[in-house]
């Protein structure tokens, strides 16, 4: 028998291209890139009122309007929740820039500009119908902005650190002044350690998603809390496929006739920030988590190399993760549930 898809209701696509004063909008996705109209707006929370009154008088009647912009740093999320303040009904999607790149080229554009860019997501819309963008809670957008700062101070710590060991210094002034500023980092990044810590607690909902994740061995508060920010809610994924393709863990397969048969491989078209932080929490997992630790070491006995065994355990990793969160109880290991 054969199951139905459900008939998604037509919308009003048009497409965002963004800039840090400015803002393109094209419109609509159902026509050629050529018929399409474009019109600049400030990029601010005042002009987003004009915006939507223009949209609403060039949208069909009655027809809801989607919005398509790419994941740009903190600029989608910005004009995305101004949007959604004036007219929750709309529909906003903030898609993955290497999912959209790949659909430009597709296009066979000689050309990269604003405006095409603008008219191609119009496009991407009215063809692939993204998933909407799932606006985050006042208590979910300050944890990000300290997850995502803590990330940012690890990150020039670690490049502080390998240019200190990177050669001996000339000047014994450079050396104390590298050693300084790591020392500085390191301060601050304890400080929003305890901040996102303090955080967490005062926040219930929140409190109870970290605890049901860093009940799982190999994940710790700065996974958990990576893993909820930069993905959301784990339990609006349907299946574990949609999410771990969401955060790019797919297996990539390369293969072709007889002549081409490579080394499959993760895709990588999530979030970055994710994978860093779940291959950090696998290689705990791998040592200490006793259903992953056999993953991961049949996997190898199976002559998969340590980074693909590593994969593997990613992914489960993130399976699981969502599937605490789903049946509402702690991790157990498979031993405990026998």
């Amino acid at each position: 028998m054969r199951v139905k898809r459900p008939i998604l209701p037509t919308l009003f696509w048009v497409g965002f291209d963004l800039a840090k004063l400015t803002l393109l909008v094209a419109l609509s996705g159902d026509q050629e890139l050529g018929e399409m109209t474009v019109r600049t707006f400030n990029r601010t929370r005042k002009a987003m009122k004009g915006l939507l009154d223009w949209l609403r008088a060039m949208a069909p009647e009655g027809m809801p309007i989607g919005i398509v912009m790419e994941a740009t740093g903190t600029f989608a999320d910005e004009v995305g929740g101004w949007l959604l303040d004036l007219d929750p009904g709309l529909v906003v999607a903030i898609v993955n820039p290497g999912q959209t790149s790949a659909f430009i080229r597709s296009l066979g554009l000689r050309n990269k500009t604003d405006d095409l860019d603008g008219r191609a997501l119009a496009k991407y819309g009215y063809e692939r119908r993204p998933m909407a963008w799932e606006r985050p809670t006042p208590e979910m957008a300050a944890l990000k902005d300290l997850v995502r700062a803590r990330t940012s101070l690890v990150n020039t710590r670690m490049a502080m650190t390998m240019r200190l060991k990177d050669h001996e210094r000339a000047a014994k002034a450079a050396g104390q002044a590298l050693r300084k500023v790591i020392k500085a980092l390191e301060s601050q990044i304890e400080a929003l350690d305890k901040a996102i810590q303090a955080h967490v607690a005062g926040h219930p909902d929140l409190s109870w998603k970290v605890k049901r994740l860093c009940s799982i061995k190999g994940v710790a508060l700065v996974t958990a809390t990576t893993v909820l920010v930069e993905l959301g809610d784990l339990r609006r994924f349907a299946r574990s496929r949609q999410l771990t393709a969401f955060a790019g863990l797919s297996p990539k397969k390369k293969q072709s006739g007889t002549s081409i048969n490579g080394r499959t491989r993760m895709c990588k078209q999530g979030s970055p920030r994710v994978r860093a932080a779940l291959y950090m929490a696998a290689g705990a997992a791998a040592r200490f988590n006793p259903d992953l630790k056999a993953v991961y070491l049949d996997l190898q006995a199976k002559g998969k190399t340590k980074r693909s065994a590593l994969g593997a355990v990613m992914r489960k990793l993130l399976v699981l993760m969502r599937a605490v969160l789903k049946a509402d109880h702690d991790w157990l290991p498979m031993s405990a549930v026998a």
